[in-house]
Formats: structure tokens, C-alpha cells, sequence
């Protein structure tokens, strides 16, 4: 005998007094998403092609100016962006969505909630890593237009921009659900 509810038997996120918009909608059995269209799978090629012709601009660009001397370094910086990425930011995302979605089940928040405001957070702290080499980066530049900026105050900003739109995406879709 398993803990786990029986396929038929709904969830603590499924009860009737915590609707998901997310899945209202949706074609599937018990809210399970449909299979891409043709035109989704377009799109998400189409949009794969742009994004693999722009790395390969920017790398043949990089390879060809005379400029930039120090092409290992920047090699050695864009690894460590990806690697920051992988063991820094992927991780702390999945574990704290993790958390967040297996937080309190049958309480707190529905999921579609929690999902958006787990976006809501990987927006920030893909903005926080972007801006941490400014933030950390010791003494003063020997040009003063390397940093003209006040890096912290603007991560705050933007801080706030994606806290406040997170929340109003979710007042907006609580007061459309309600209304439907």
C-alpha cells in the first residue's frame, strides 16, 4: 500500500476551492497539457535557429576583431558564466522551487501561485548574478566610465520592478478567477 492518492482521487492542489488557472483550459485529462502544435513547434525552432545564428555571429565577430587580444580570457569568462549558471543558478532555482512547491500541501498558496512567483525569483536572481561582477568588483576602475553607475541601487530597482509585476500578474489572475 502506497501514500500516494490513486490516480482518480484528487490532490490537495486539485481541491475545488483552489482553482488553477493554469489548467483550467488545458485539453488533456485531469489538467495534463495538451501536445505543442505545429505552430509552437515552429516558433520554438524557428526561435532556436535565431539564438544558435546570434552565438555563432557574436563567436566568428569575437574570432575576427583584431581588438580583442585576450581571447582566452574571454573564453575563460564565458565558461564561467555557464558554469556559474549550472552550479549556481539552476541549483538554487530548482531547490527553491523544490521547497516552494512541496511547502505546506493542501495549504498555502495554490501552485500556479507558487509557479509564478518561482519565475518571478529566477528573474531576480538572474538579475542579481548579471550584476554581481559590478557589485563585487574591488577599488575603483582606473576609467571612470567602466562603472559610471550605482549598481546596488539599480538591482534594488529592479528588484522591485519584478517583485511588484510578479505580484500584480497574480492580484490579476486571483480577480480574473474569481470573475470566470
Amino acid at each position: 500500500m502506497t501514500d500516494e492518492p490513486a490516480a482518480d482521487e484528487p490532490t490537495p492542489h486539485d481541491t475545488p476551492d483552489r482553482p488553477d488557472p493554469d489548467r483550467s483550459s488545458q485539453g488533456g485529462p485531469s489538467g495534463t497539457a495538451a501536445p505543442a502544435s505545429t505552430a509552437v513547434r515552429v516558433a520554438r525552432t524557428l526561435l532556436g535557429a535565431a539564438g544558435l545564428a546570434g552565438i555563432g555571429y557574436g563567436i566568428a565577430g569575437l574570432l575576427d576583431e583584431p581588438a580583442y587580444t585576450d581571447k582566452w580570457g574571454v573564453a575563460e569568462w564565458l565558461v564561467g558564466g555557464l558554469l556559474l549558471h549550472d552550479a549556481v543558478f539552476a541549483v538554487l532555482v530548482f531547490v527553491l522551487g523544490a521547497a516552494a512547491m512541496r511547502a505546506a500541501p493542501g495549504r498555502g498558496p495554490a501552485p500556479w501561485v507558487r509557479r509564478t512567483f518561482l519565475g518571478g525569483l529566477a528573474v531576480g536572481i538572474a538579475a542579481t548574478l548579471i550584476a554581481l561582477p559590478a557589485l563585487v568588483r574591488p577599488g575603483t576602475p582606473p576609467n571612470p566610465s567602466v562603472l559610471p553607475l550605482d549598481y546596488g541601487r539599480n538591482l534594488a530597482v529592479v528588484w522591485g520592478v519584478v517583485l511588484a509585476v510578479t505580484g500584480i500578474t497574480i492580484a490579476v489572475r486571483k480577480w480574473r478567477a474569481g470573475r470566470g
